[in-house]
């Protein structure tokens, strides 16, 4: 059950313009031990440079962490320097 919550959460930050630091979803997302979820890499962009997150919990942190700077996925996998350029 708390996975679902987690999953909600990560989906619901990642859907928003650009959560705050210190907002309930961000704090949620925060405090969310990553390491349970599946390694399933999302190569994500944040305007200038390609970085590749392990699973979506570790993106969703990533959003929440970029200030300044708009994170979009990109593709699922992880980045590929030969391909994924700015």
């Amino acid at each position: 059950m708390l996975r679902i919550v987690c999953l909600c959460v990560i989906l619901g930050i990642a859907l928003s313009a650009k959560p705050e630091v210190g907002s309930p979803h961000c704090v949620s997302v925060l405090a969310t031990n990553c390491s349970t979820y599946s390694p399933e890499p999302v190569c994500a962009f944040d305007g200038q440079t390609h970085v590749t997150y392990q699973n979506s919990c570790e993106f969703a942190k990533g959003i929440c962490t970029h200030h300044g700077h708009s994170l979009h996925a990109v593709h699922e996998g992880p980045c590929d320097p030969a391909t994924d350029t700015p």
